[in-house]
């Protein structure tokens, strides 16, 4: 039986919550993973601490230059790039609190977004050229439906966002399928992480996003990376173009 062969995995956001479970999720399944985040992240010492031959990279997405650098880096080191998860994500509850709306809006945009957009778009010419490849986008449930009045105000810039990374998603993976590179995004219901603890701190706005859930609860980390997973795996080869709600139920009702 032929030894499976180590793809090479970019991850975005590979310090946050998410991106964690996604380091963990693809180092047990055997990949070479080239982390990415911002410099203030300890995203070198998460690395470090699976072994495995995996490297760090610092690299604001938001920044055109930096993610060219970033992508030629990676080639240069590791040859190829199979799949890319990206999973760098920020809310306008990260924005400094003296921000007006426009420079938030923009903030989050250029995370979300742009950077989804600039990691794609650097990454898939090198798909192409290998002869294919996974991309794996994380959007959200809030790429799917609007959020309601009573934890909303229907001028969220999240929302856009997200809902952007879901059409480039499709965007991308129609022009792309017949070159072998599938582009899929997740769309996660409300998960326990650093992004979420502020809401998941307080005992009645924990309550009422765990009441919006039909399983009653919120997910793991863990949940959204095994999905991740599958999406990257040869048995998802007949999947691309999908925003696969990862929600317990949310965008069901």
């Amino acid at each position: 039986m032929l030894e499976k062969r180590r793809r090479v995995v970019v991850i975005t956001g590979a310090a946050g919550g998410v991106g964690r479970a996604l380091l963990e999720a693809f180092h047990r399944d055997g990949d070479i993973i080239a982390a990415v985040d911002l410099p203030c992240t300890d995203v070198v010492d998460v690395t470090a601490s699976l072994g495995g031959g995996h490297a760090a990279f610092h690299c604001d997405v938001a920044s055109e230059d930096e993610v060219v650098g970033l992508v030629a880096a990676i080639e240069r080191r590791f040859g190829r790039i199979d799949v890319l998860v990206n999973s760098a994500g920020v809310s306008a509850r990260n924005a400094p609190p003296d921000w007006d709306w426009e420079r938030v809006w923009d903030f989050v945009m250029a995370v979300n977004m742009k950077g989804t957009f600039l990691m794609c778009k650097a990454v898939v010419d090198q798909m192409v050229k290998q002869g294919g490849g996974s991309i794996v986008n994380l959007s959200s449930i809030y790429g799917l439906v609007g959020r309601p009045r009573e934890i909303g105000n229907g001028l969220d810039p999240y929302l856009h966002s997200k809902g952007g990374v879901a059409q480039l998603t499709r965007d991308m993976a129609v022009h792309f399928a017949r070159e072998g590179v599938r582009v899929n995004a997740l769309c996660p219901g409300f998960v326990y992480t650093p992004l979420t603890k502020r809401l998941t701190d307080d005992p009645e706005s924990l309550q009422l996003l765990v009441d919006k859930h039909p399983m009653g609860r919120l997910g793991q980390p863990a949940e959204i990376a095994a999905a991740a997973l599958f999406l990257a795996s040869d048995e998802a080869s007949f999947v691309t173009g999908a925003c696969i709600p990862v929600d317990g139920g949310y965008t069901a009702q």
